[in-house]
C-alpha cells in the first residue's frame, strides 16, 4: 500500500530522475494501445505485464540509480512498514513485485501519466 509516510519518499525520487524518458517508454508499451484509458489499462495489466513494464521502466532509471540510492532503502522501509536496516535485508525482486502490483501506485502512475 502506497502510505503517507513513503509518499513524500517516492515524490523525492521522482523529482531526481529524469521520469519523461520512462512515461514516454511506459506511453509506447503494446499494453496500452487497446485501452480507452487509462483505469482500464491498468486494471487489465496482468502480472507478468506488469513485471514486464517494471523491466522497462528500470531499463530506463538504471542509469540515473546513482541519483536516487539513497532514498530506495528509506522508501522500501516507510512502504514496508519496517526499519530501514531491515529494509535492507529484504530481497529486492520480491518488493520491486510487490510495488510494481501495489494498485495505490498504479493509480498514483496513472494520474501523473494523464497530467504530464
Amino acid at each position: 500500500m502506497l502510505n503517507i509516510k513513503a509518499m513524500p519518499l517516492l515524490l523525492k525520487i521522482i523529482a531526481r530522475i529524469d521520469i519523461k524518458p520512462v512515461i514516454e517508454k511506459v506511453r509506447g508499451l503494446d499494453v496500452f494501445k487497446d485501452a480507452k484509458n487509462p483505469q482500464e489499462a491498468l486494471k487489465e495489466l496482468k502480472s507478468e505485464t506488469a513485471v514486464e513494464v517494471a523491466a522497462e521502466v528500470l531499463a530506463v532509471i538504471t542509469p540515473q540509480f546513482d541519483k536516487i540510492a539513497d532514498y530506495i532503502p528509506e522508501l522500501v522501509a516507510a512502504y514496508k512498514g519496517v526499519t530501514v536496516e531491515e529494509a535492507e535485508r529484504l530481497d529486492a525482486a520480491d518488493v520491486i513485485n510487490e510495488i510494481v502490483n501495489d494498485d495505490g501506485i498504479k493509480t498514483f502512475f496513472s494520474r501523473a501519466l494523464r497530467r504530464k
